[in-house]
């Protein structure tokens, strides 16, 4: 790769997560005082600015940035002022006192585990039934999943988690035998901690259904322009048959969208995730990002934001390398 489009694609994605933390840091400046939130509005004004010293918040606010941006450079001062390359300080959390990569070591490999799976089975039955949709294109199965795929899109997180939860966890548990709640590990009084995999069912599910039905529409509208080409007509005009012609020629040209919309919306489980985590107690990042917003908690929400952002920009670039792979006809210089 040519060192100059490589530099590139660092710097933009540089400056795509320094402009997502700022936003998030600027807009945080203009809530209600944490410090007040966190003392309770009856304790003293003295114990009240004892917390904003604490936690520099009655500092200026560029000072207070630049502080924040020092801390996520590789090159910084250590305790003793000298300048040494150091991992990101993200801060410590103003509710819990710990360090926010703490926090987000704990909470993250349960999100990152819901996400995996939920993408997983939404490109691998998506892509399935997208590729089939495209080889029965105006029929009735068409239309009516062509329906369901619309209405899932439209469908709040929310909504589907709460009802998700109550039909498959409580009405039919006898028949599903999901838990309407749990976390990621459960201990076993005799074999000790493990993973309850039980428990990720219901949310993974919930997590899928938006991804599965943008998947099931790009692969079909990408097929069936694909199926349209030259090139497919000259292949089925030398005999070759209708799986032939979409395992060799239709699947590999019509992926390019499906993985441009993975890559993003994996990275946006991690952020959406907030609303289905809470409903279905699963202790992950969404958790953690629910309660820092709720108590104005700006180290930890910028903690979780820096982890979204990281995760779209390597995720773009890993799509790109993809691509290349896929359709060797793609060259990106910009």
């Amino acid at each position: 790769m040519n060192p100059r489009v490589l530099l590139r694609r660092v710097l933009r994605g540089l400056g795509v997560l320094w402009g997502t933390l700022t936003l998030v840091f600027v807009l945080f400046s203009f809530v209600p005082d944490p410090a007040r939130q966190l003392a309770g509005q009856n304790e003293s004004e003295a114990a009240v600015a004892a917390l904003r010293t604490k936690w520099g918040l009655d500092r200026p606010w560029p000072e207070r940035y630049g502080a924040f941006l020092l801390g996520l450079s590789p090159v910084r001062p250590d305790a003793s002022g000298t300048w040494r390359v150091l991992p990101p300080d993200l801060g410590r959390s103003y509710l819990t006192d710990r360090p926010v990569s703490e926090a987000l070591a704990e909470a993250l490999p349960g999100t990152l585990l819901l996400a995996s799976v939920a993408m997983a089975a939404a490109l691998a039955v998506g892509i399935g039934i997208g590729l089939l949709l495209a080889a029965h294109p105006g029929s009735r199965w068409d239309t009516a999943v062509l329906g369901v795929a619309a209405l899932g899109m439209s469908a709040p997180s929310f909504v589907v988690a709460l009802a998700v939860a109550w039909l498959f966890g409580s009405v039919l548990h006898a028949w599903t035998g999901l838990p309407m709640t749990g976390g990621m590990v459960r201990v076993d009084p005799f074999t000790g901690p493990e993973l309850a995999w039980s428990h990720a069912v219901l949310p993974a599910a919930t997590l899928a259904l938006r991804p599965l039905s943008v998947v099931i529409q790009l692969t079909r509208n990408a097929a069936l322009e694909v199926l349209e080409t030259s090139y497919i007509r000259t292949a089925r005009s030398k005999g070759l048959s209708t799986v032939r012609v979409f395992s060799h020629h239709v699947v590999r040209n019509a992926l390019n969208p499906v993985l441009t919309a993975a890559s993003g919306w994996f990275a946006g489980m991690l952020a959406g995730a907030v609303f289905v985590e809470f409903v279905f107690g699963w202790k992950g990042m969404g958790m953690l990002m629910f309660r820092a917003l709720e108590q104005n908690d700006l180290p930890t929400v910028l903690g979780c934001v820096a982890v979204v952002a990281v995760t779209f920009v390597v995720l773009n670039a890993a799509m790109e390398g993809a691509y290349r792979l896929l359709d060797p006809r793609v060259r990106t210089t910009r």
